[in-house]
């Protein structure tokens, strides 16, 4: 099968390894990016966990809350090209979007809605014949929580929003800390309950295949497989994971240093890859 230059370097932005070894997975695994990265991690690759293997497309991610924060809304808007969506009118047009889409529930009525006479879906069409390029409201997320915060990167192609069960306790700025976590981090969910089965059973066949070539006995592999999934499961849950400002913490315990029954109920981290 023959591999394009295009689905080498998508391969290599989305792991970080080599250009022969990306070559060599995606030949092994016909062109399928999921079959690909599962080719490298088991060779003892390092490559972060993703959920998703999206188009790489360029745009812009905005996130947003209501003035008493117990909602909130990121929209992601795309375009042709980098540099359009790094200039100040694009971004001030994204701005001016995100604060609109707070008064909707979704993305379809949101189109439909008008501002200032017009629909939002024509003032979309508008910018494009500004500046000559495609735009396409891509993403609309909408969360809400007794108290919710947001966080978006500085490049705005990572923002996050972040459910809590209550306000008491904590404030915007201990929240967005965790929002910001949720960005750095890239947790699959909150806690062990929430990681899908399926994932699971992918990280053990990964794991198993690793461990299975070490001169050791069964009980011992049995053992570190164990051991791996269990760290597995620590590094990639919420509550679970070391504090990006404090390594010394867990999630957990930096929300309980301000209320020990607030729960985080809800997240999401959107990304333009």
């Amino acid at each position: 099968m023959k591999i394009s230059a295009n689905q080498i370097k998508k391969l290599r932005e989305l792991t970080g390894i080599g250009i022969m070894d990306c070559k060599e997975a995606l030949i092994k695994s016909k062109g399928d990016f999921d079959k690909a990265i599962n080719f490298l991690r088991k060779k003892g690759e390092n490559i972060a966990i993703q959920r998703s293997f999206l188009e790489v497309k360029e745009g812009a991610l905005y996130s947003s809350t209501n003035d008493n924060q117990t909602f909130g809304v990121t929209i992601g808007l795309s375009c042709e090209t980098d540099f359009l969506a790094k200039s100040k009118d694009f971004l001030d047009f994204l701005s001016m979007l995100s604060k609109i889409s707070l008064l909707y529930n979704n993305k379809k009525n949101f189109l439909s809605s008008y501002y200032r006479g017009k629909k939002i879906q024509d003032l979309i069409i508008e910018k494009m014949g500004a500046v000559g390029e495609k735009i396409e409201l891509k993403i609309f997320e909408r969360i809400e929580s007794p108290f919710v915060a947001n966080y978006i990167h500085n490049n705005y192609k990572i923002a996050t929003l972040v459910g809590f069960s209550s306000h008491e306790g904590i404030n915007s700025t201990i929240a967005r800390n965790i929002a910001m976590h949720i960005a750095a981090m890239n947790p699959i969910a909150i806690d062990e309950k929430g990681i899908p089965d399926s994932i699971i059973e992918k990280e053990r066949e990964i794991i198993s295949y690793q461990v299975e070539k070490e001169n050791k006995p069964s009980n011992m592999k049995d053992h570190i497989i164990s051991g791996k999934i269990r760290k597995f499961i620590l590094d990639n849950t919420l509550l679970n994971q070391k504090f990006i400002k404090d390594n010394k913490i867990t999630i957990q315990e930096y929300i309980n240093k301000f209320n020990n029954n607030l729960k985080i109920n809800i997240y999401n981290r959107i990304t333009f890859l």
